[in-house]
C-alpha cells in the first residue's frame, strides 16, 4: 500500500477528514480502516500507522 500527493483518479473515492480531502483507491479501502496519518523523522516523511495485522 502507498501514499501519494496527487490528484485522484476517477475511481478513487473522494472523503474529506479532517478538513483535508483524501482520494482512497476502492481496491484498497477495507484496509485502510484505523489508520493515522502520521510524520516519521526517520523516515523523514509522512507514514500510515496502526492496523498491521490487516495489511496487505
Amino acid at each position: 500500500m502507498g501514499l501519494a500527493l496527487d490528484e485522484p483518479d476517477e475511481k478513487d473515492k473522494v472523503i474529506t477528514i479532517n478538513k483535508v480531502v483524501v482520494a482512497i483507491d476502492p481496491d484498497i479501502e477495507p484496509y485502510t480502516e484505523n489508520l493515522t496519518l502520521d510524520f516519521n523523522q526517520e523516515a523523514n516523511g509522512l507514514v500510515l500507522v496502526g492496523n498491521e495485522s490487516n495489511c496487505c
